[in-house]
């Protein structure tokens, strides 16, 4: 009798990008850079979970909810109907362990931010018609809702609102929070050509998104002349901008596709889908969501290739000198000389630092002035067009629009007094021929994210509904400066409007009422874009202070530092390339038999990880004819 071995469970076998990375890091720890290769394994480790998202745009009537169903091949998951429907943009998202399938979120401004309800309770949220969304006190700003995963994979569906169908402020501040891959879909018809306020909004943000795809729905409807429609449409796109006569247009139909999916019979199920087209545009999708979702891979392996290039370098030089070559020896002599001319400069107080900072603090200052006049031109310009005021939906529909467009504003212009001040550091340590720390970068977002979250406490401005600091308190949640901006603003809570008892009252007198109070709403919206405008300049005024604060402070103490401890290796690196230019015959054997391994570690792990970038970015073939 013969009993079996217990069979034991083998492990997944790492991918040829993770034994690249890991051949990195065995390098990089043999050569003291552990710690430093540790911060670029965190940032793998930081990006893992997020996922990917398609942003959906698209004018009213198109379409747009239908799709996102027959994408998600599940019918009636999106509101649909034959008039402006969606009042808050809603982020399907495939169900996982902490956010079951039947269940939705909604998020707030005010603590607690997410609060969870029954997915078949999302509907009265989200519709800009439903009373709950209305009368609410403190409106929900955005909702999710938890989904089977689609054919699409584990990609958040974005479903976006606005006055029309387009909204970029909705779109953008979805494609912010994505942080990683992000696509485009904007969304038409087949009754015609693409409409001028589609192509002006798709030229635009064309320009801030990696990857755009155009849907053309419909075809259902319009069978005889769609294809001319979709050819109309592509020659419109490129006279418009070469770059949009290459995107991807696809002819859809969201009701066949929508259709299918509740279809019992199989083979008239495989037919629907198959005439949907929904199958192609999953295909157009899922291109720049592969190619995307390589990024922090890539930029991984790169940066453990650039850790280990002053390692190699330094190698590289001491065999050079016990070879006898001296070209490295003289560049070290003047490295020396160039960094102990600047520690005496430095010294001496003539180093041009604090007068560089001023002039980054005076064009930033100037750059949040002009971006809050617009943001707040804008914005009364909007509400102004109301003429004698506005109801309800409209007061709900443009708070929350603007709520968008304040975390989208605000967050571009954070990332950029991150970037010009993380600019000016590298700036001014590269005249010393350096490179900034990370932790003084790091140093810099963090200032920049409290600066964004601003004072918890809520202060009284006028009449305004809403305490404006609301709209900024968590603009910085999630970090969208290192990553992406995640928070958001707030939403804007408006007291209910009441119902007037007309029946009771003649009717122009109700009529006026009603305008009279209309016209009140629109005061209020007034005055909280006029609050909203000033705190914005506050919050960002802020950020410049405290941000540069680290530069002309923090960072100046931490660059004499380095100044003086670069300046010591220079001269350490010379005295070893000059001794080895004196050792004896068997010296130079031992220490090149020393060397010769490392550099060969060295150069094999970043040759490694160099094959795997080729790979990943299918270069390999163009790198190897």
């Amino acid at each position: 009798m013969t009993t079996e071995a217990p069979k034991t469970a083998s492990k997944p076998q790492p991918n040829s990008a993770t034994l690249a990375f890991r051949q990195l890091g065995a390098a990089a720890k043999t050569h003291d850079l552990g710690d430093r290769f540790s911060g670029i394994a965190r940032m793998i480790k930081e990006t893992q979970g997020r996922l990917p998202s398609v942003v959906v745009v698209g004018e009213m009537n198109r379409g747009k909810s239908t799709l996102i169903n027959a994408i998600l091949g599940a019918p009636g998951t999106a509101p649909v109907g034959a008039t402006e429907t969606t009042g808050l943009a809603v982020n399907y998202i495939p169900e996982h362990e902490k956010f079951p399938f039947g269940q939705a979120e909604l998020e707030y401004a005010s603590e607690p931010r997410l609060r969870r309800i029954p997915a078949e309770e999302l509907d009265q949220w989200v519709r800009i018609d439903s009373p709950e969304l209305l009368n609410a006190d403190e409106p929900p700003l955005q909702a999710s809702r938890a989904v089977k995963q689609s054919p699409l994979g584990r990609v958040a569906l974005v479903d976006t609102p606005g006055s029309g169908g387009l909204s970029e402020a909705y779109a953008m501040r979805a494609i912010a929070r994505a942080q990683d891959a992000s696509v485009l879909l904007i969304v038409t018809d087949a009754s015609g050509r693409i409409t001028k306020p589609a192509l002006e909004f798709l030229a635009h943000c064309s320009t801030m998104v990696e990857s755009v795809v155009l849907a053309v729905t419909k075809i259902d409807l319009y069978r005889g002349h769609w294809q001319a429609v979709l050819e109309e449409n592509r020659q419109i796109l490129a006279e418009r901008d070469q770059r949009l006569g290459n995107i991807p247009i696809v002819p859809v139909s969201g009701a066949w596709g929508e259709r299918a999916a509740s279809e019992p019979n199989e083979e008239r199920r495989r037919k629907l889908y198959g005439s949907s087209n929904v199958h192609e545009l999953i295909r157009a999708l899922r291109t720049p969501l592969e190619r995307s979702t390589k990024l922090p891979t890539l930029n991984a392996l790169r940066r453990g290739i650039a850790l280990l290039e002053t390692p190699l370098v330094q190698l590289q030089a001491e065999r050079e000198a016990l070879g006898g070559i001296v070209e490295k020896h003289d560049n070290l002599i003047a490295v020396r000389e160039h960094r102990e001319k600047l520690l005496r400069t430095f010294e001496d107080s003539k180093y041009d630092w604090n007068s560089q900072v001023d002039r980054v603090r005076v064009d930033l200052t100037s750059a949040n002035a002009r971006l809050s006049r617009q943001f707040g031109a804008h914005w009364k310009d909007r509400v102004q067009k109301y003429g004698t005021g506005m109801g309800e939906k409209q007061s709900v529909a443009i708070m929350n629009e603007m709520a968008a467009d304040v975390e989208v504003q605000a967050g571009r212009a954070l990332r950029g007094i991150v970037q010009r001040s993380g600019g000016l550091l590298t700036d001014l340590y590269a005249a010393a021929g350096m490179d900034p720390q990370n932790s003084l970068l790091q140093e810099v977002e963090r200032r920049a994210t409290e600066a964004g979250t601003g004072p918890k406490d809520g202060v009284e401005r006028g009449t305004a509904s809403v305490d404006p600091r609301m709209i900024l308190s968590g603009v910085m949640m999630g970090s969208g400066i290192g990553g992406a901006v995640s928070g958001l603003g707030a939403f804007l809570g408006l007291a209910s409007l009441t119902v007037l008892p007309l029946f009771t009252i003649p009717l122009m007198t109700g009529f006026s009422v009603l305008l009279a109070r209309r016209q009140a709403k629109r005061q209020s919206v007034l005055q909280t874009v006029n609050d909203v405008t000033m705190e914005l300049r506050e919050t960002l005024d802020r950020a410049v202070r405290s941000v540069l604060g680290v530069v002309s402070t923090d960072a100046k103490k931490v660059f004499d530092r380095d100044l003086r401890q670069s300046a010591t290796e220079a001269k350490t690196e010379l005295a070893r390339l000059e001794s080895a230019k004196r050792a004896s015959e068997s010296e130079r054997e031992r220490r090149l038999a020393q060397i010769n391994p490392k550099i060969d570690q060295l150069q094999q792990a970043m040759g490694a990880a160099h094959d795997e970038i080729l790979r990943l970015t299918d270069r390999s073939a163009a790198a190897n004819p």
